[in-house]
């Protein structure tokens, strides 16, 4: 009698799957790029994990909400069901052979992370980490990581979203290409390796081969700057972009600022969240000498940039107020730190501090967000720009650009991404408010022999400011 054949369920390509398979490093960044095969090949390596650790393997596999891991989940019957792993839908979990576990669970906040912190997980993954603004919910599943040979996390995630810029921060700025193994720096001083394994469309040959005109209709979407980030997973495109207006024209290599330029600062509190502080110089088009700048009248020039997590209002106001010192900026900030609570309000914390910096005691900012958006747009809009950063503000120049559009109001911002930087900078805005689109004024004019003259007085009015009846 002849043995069955072995038959091939699942088996990493060359390059990232295959990489990824071998990694053996606490955290993973896999992906970049749409069609690069990541759902796949966390599914197949935790296939390949349950195999070979047996009872050892419990593995998690999550999603922001638990309808998303509808296709995740028929993909993982494919692989896990003809290695006789056991599927029990009301717990959305697979049983393998050796006594493994795999489930599917929801992970839309920090709560649902801590329903984890006394579980022993061996791994753990998170599908589209690109839909978390802040990576606390994602990173607080290192506490249920436990025992087992290699704990790890695997994140997979594209250019774009709500999370665009912390991933950015964490895997594409300290090494853009990838393939390098990192190190974070933790609260005790030690030093966790991690990496970020990019992966493309066209290291996915399976599914080329299956369906040859995929990267053709991604070249439909029309845009040339999205296609590049779908099929390159180029973090310096921003899908669903606020603000798609801002560019390296908005940059400025930084000069020294004319002293009788006004100057303003747009304040927006956080201890948990970080705190914002933006300074922005009101231009004159000219010198403190006279002479004429490239820069037009009225554009704001933002000048400098503070912002921290974690750091109580004392030292916030400090910071603020010892880099402030002989400027006198016209200062605002988010009305919310007004509010008593029954004992000093944060604005007064403030104000004791600045009371001894000689610095300017807040004031309320106007809080409308979408006219406030409206300013920023319409100043980066402008021709010349409007509104200038210097290349020495990074954190705002990162947030602008990816602030995303709210999905249920277009007209706002997404609120649950990191916009702090951008709320300072709408609260600072709205005190220098644009005006309306330049007309030129009525000439003075005689026009065959006559004068135009309710246009003349209308514009003497105007010029008086008299109010009209």
């Amino acid at each position: 009698m002849t043995e069955p054949e072995n038959v091939v369920v699942w088996a990493p390509q060359p390059g990232p799957q295959q990489a990824l398979v071998d990694c053996p490093l606490p955290l993973v960044g896999y992906g970049g790029a749409r069609g690069g095969g990541k759902t796949d090949g966390v599914l197949g390596k935790f296939g390949i994990l349950a195999e070979t650790l047996g009872e050892a393997f419990n593995g998690v596999f999550f999603r922001k909400e638990l309808p998303q891991a509808d296709d995740l989940i028929e993909r993982a019957k494919q692989i896990y069901l003809p290695l006789e792993a056991h599927y029990n839908d009301q717990k959305k979990q697979f049983t393998f052979k050796g006594g493994g576990r795999l489930r599917f669970r929801p992970l839309a906040n920090n709560a649902d992370a801590e329903k984890y912190q006394g579980q022993n997980l061996s791994h753990a993954a998170v599908e589209e980490a690109g839909n978390y603004p802040t990576p606390e919910p994602i990173f607080k599943l290192f506490g249920a990581l436990r025992g087992g040979d290699n704990p790890q996390i695997v994140l997979t995630f594209n250019p774009g979203g709500s999370g665009h810029h912390w991933l950015k921060e964490r895997f594409i700025k300290p090494a853009p290409k990838g393939w390098q193994i990192l190190q974070w720096e933790i609260g005790n001083g030690k030093k966790i390796d991690y990496i970020y394994i990019p992966s493309r469309v066209h290291d996915n040959r399976i599914l080329l081969d299956k369906d040859p005109g995929y990267i053709d209709r991604l070249h439909m979407v029309g845009s040339p700057e999205l296609v590049r980030a779908w099929l390159e997973g180029d973090f310096e495109i921003h899908e669903g972009s606020y603000f798609p207006e801002f560019s390296s024209k908005h940059i400025l290599v930084p000069f020294t600022v004319p002293k009788h330029w006004p100057k303003y600062l747009g304040f927006d509190w956080g201890y948990r969240s970080p705190f914002a502080a933006v300074w922005g110089s009101i231009s004159s088009g000219k010198t403190d000498d006279g002479r004429e700048m490239e820069i037009p009248k009225g554009a704001i020039v933002i000048y400098r940039e503070m912002w921290g997590r974690q750091i109580e209002n004392k030292e916030q106001a400090e910071r603020i107020a010892s880099v402030s010192v002989g400027e006198n900026v016209h200062a605002v900030a988010d009305p919310s730190i007004f509010t008593s609570q029954g004992g000093p309000s944060i604005n007064d914390q403030f104000n004791l501090v600045f009371s001894k910096f000689k610095h300017p005691a807040f004031r309320a900012a106007d809080n409308d967000r979408i006219s406030g958006w409206s300013q920023i747009r319409r100043r980066l809009q402008a021709n010349p720009p409007m509104l200038y950063f210097f290349s020495t503000c990074p954190y705002l120049i990162e947030s602008v650009p990816a602030l995303q559009l709210d999905p249920k109001n277009h007209e706002d911002a997404d609120s649950t991404g990191d916009d702090h930087a951008c709320d300072a900078l709408r609260y600072l805005c709205k005190e220098r408010l644009l005006e309306a689109a330049y007309e030129k004024p009525v000439e003075k004019s005689v026009h065959r022999g006559r004068v135009k003259l309710q246009l003349y007085i209308n514009q003497i009015r105007s010029e008086q400011k008299r109010a009209r009846l």
